[in-house]
């Protein structure tokens, strides 16, 4: 054991952990309803990690820049081996932390600039071509009886939206998929040394084609992000370098589709586990935004981030030393007993859901949200309109992604006009 572990041997949260099983999404809800009562931070063996489990425990660390540091966000959980980063090395991949792996003042100059384009104000300009996109997507399976609305809709449109942000018109949106669930695993999973070798070439090939996409621009820029990224540079590296401009673009294609595909699939299997919700968004429109938010709470895409302590710090009536290393459970705090009635219950008529923390909090808070929201209300929009009728297909294995960060199903089958 390291860091807070080594200099803590007799602290009693260390065997309340043994049961945490971090990359196994299955019960995890379960496991943190009986965690929160009895400890609001505690050990984690497996992964050598403090897990915190309240949400007015969370949101403080993820405030606080000064006391806690962001750069351990998107680390590998298990270390690369070096035959994988040599590799990487010679194939020019020259990934840098830009936004939610870094700290202030570079993560504020950065956020700045990105923030620019990625707003509320810009992403409404696309919701007439997403509409588009998921009618295109309903049409193709009106037909059908029974579908998997993971491999028929929500597996390819987020990444299309993100496409649209990209100025992006000619690539096989599942081909983006790909790279970006390979760097998932890679990253926030428990990938074997032979799965890091193959996945390394991958990896390659999606930075080159970021890199490709971001030289293209500055020959024939358009009103796309990496065009608007170019311009607000203006050739000048104290506002942003090349090589943070072409991480953006690399990382956009990440986080803008892999959690909103993942968001999707939690919020229509929590509405098909609960018909009578379901019926309530068919009879009142009016209601899908608050279900969109409530769907966030209930069953969070991203349900873990992590930090690690600058300095001595406090948490949860605990001392931790520097370097001391945190799983921040959102899952958990977004069923806080303290923050929401009931919150093990899926109502889509709550008052108060948008108090989760799915999209994070603080100054390293989603630049993307909006166009999630935007997505997932159009999603339920069109989805009730034309299945008001749609239900799921009992005595199906739900498979959930096995990471430590990110969770939703692989798959969702269901009865389109039931």
């Amino acid at each position: 054991m390291t860091g807070s572990n080594a200099q803590q041997p007799q602290c009693p949260m260390h065997g309340l952990g043994d049961n945490h099983q971090p990359f196994t999404q299955e019960g995890m809800y379960d496991f943190f309803a009986s965690m929160r009562p009895e400890a609001r931070v505690f050990y984690s063996p497996e992964i050598d990690y403090w897990v915190v489990t309240h949400q007015s425990d969370i949101k403080p660390i993820l405030q606080d820049s000064e006391k806690y540091s962001a750069t351990i966000a998107t680390k590998p959980v298990c270390p690369w081996p070096q035959s994988v980063r040599d590799y990487l090395d010679d194939r020019n991949f020259r990934n840098e932390s830009v936004q939610v792996a870094c700290d202030p003042p570079k993560h504020t100059r950065i956020r700045h600039i990105a923030a620019r384009f990625l707003n509320i104000r810009q992403f409404s300009f696309y919701e007439n071509q997403l509409r588009d996109l998921v009618r295109g997507y309903i049409n193709q399976m009106a037909d059908k009886e029974d579908a998997d609305l993971v491999e028929e809709i929500f597996y390819e449109f987020p990444a299309q939206a993100v496409f649209l942000l990209l100025g992006v018109t000619d690539f096989d949106p599942r081909k983006i998929k790909e790279w970006g669930d390979l760097r998932i695993r890679t990253i926030f999973g428990r990938p074997s040394n032979e799965e890091l070798q193959e996945a390394a070439v991958d990896i390659a090939d999606f930075w080159d084609f970021s890199s490709a996409l971001v030289d293209a621009r500055v020959q024939d820029p358009g009103d796309d992000y990496p065009s608007v990224l170019l311009k607000l540079r203006d050739g000048d590296d104290e506002k942003l370098t090349m090589n943070e401009l072409r991480n953006l673009v690399f990382g956009l294609q990440l986080a803008g589709h892999e959690t909103t595909t993942n968001a999707a699939g939690n919020l229509f299997h929590a509405l098909m586990q609960h018909p009578d919700q379901w019926r309530k968004l068919v009879e009142d429109p009016s209601l899908i935004p608050n279900a969109v938010e409530e769907g966030l709470r209930y069953a969070s895409s991203v349900v873990a981030w992590r930090r690690i302590a600058k300095q001595e710090v406090d948490v949860a009536g605990k001392t931790f030393p520097a370097g001391t290393k945190f799983l921040l459970s959102l899952a958990s705090g977004n069923r806080d007993e303290e923050v929401f009635n009931q919150p093990e219950t899926f109502d889509v008529t709550r008052e108060n859901p948008r108090r989760h923390i799915a999209f994070g909090n603080g100054l390293h808070a989603c630049l993307g949200a909006p166009l999630a929201r935007l997505e997932l209300r159009i999603l339920l929009e069109e989805l009730t309109q034309r299945f008001p009728r749609m239900e799921l297909i009992p005595d199906q294995d739900i498979s959930w992604t096995e990471t430590l960060s990110f969770r939703g199903p692989s798959a969702l089958r269901v009865r389109l006009n039931a």
